[in-house]
């Protein structure tokens, strides 16, 4: 499955604004735990998967752009998420589809619902941060900022060629 984009309106008052992120009306996917990631400018974190895991992701505050890349189509597909807008902008990723997102604000904060309780580094993929086949062309205006994880992970090459 390619990544499904799902926009919704926000409203917006004199004191600010509210909407929602998910419903589970609009959803097949059974969701059992939410996380929270907050960052500062130039954090990258990943690229990371797992073979059971629905993610629905989306930016509570600041800019981050996501890169996704299904392992099993080979597509990356590349989003800025943008918490400050006038629409809240959720994707939804398939298990077995990496994904990766830098902070282009000077913070942000960053959402995601998991269909499957988080089972520690040991059960995830990584792929390293700046992998050439997947090309996420970060922006490097800023700095990077990268875990020892995602700099010294292996390269898609390398997780594909395991994975067989």
């Amino acid at each position: 499955m390619s990544d499904e984009v799902h926009t919704k309106s926000k409203y917006f008052e004199n004191r600010g604004s509210i909407y929602s992120l998910y419903k589970e009306k609009n959803f097949e996917v059974n969701f059992v735990e939410d996380k929270i990631s907050k960052s500062y400018q130039g954090v990258i974190r990943g690229f990371h998967s797992d073979e059971n895991t629905w993610k629905l992701i989306n930016c509570i505050h600041g800019k981050v752009k996501l890169v996704t890349y299904d392992l099993e189509k080979d597509v990356r597909n590349s989003y800025i998420l943008d918490g400050d807008s006038e629409n809240s902008v959720s994707v939804l990723i398939s298990p077995n589809t990496l994904n990766a997102h830098q902070c282009l604000s000077s913070m942000c904060v960053f959402h995601y619902k998991w269909s499957d309780y988080y089972k520690g580094t040991d059960n995830q993929k990584s792929v390293y941060y700046n992998d050439p086949d997947i090309n996420p062309k970060w922006d490097d205006q800023f700095g990077i900022i990268v875990s020892k994880r995602d700099m010294l992970a292996d390269s898609l090459q390398k997780l594909k060629e395991n994975d067989r």
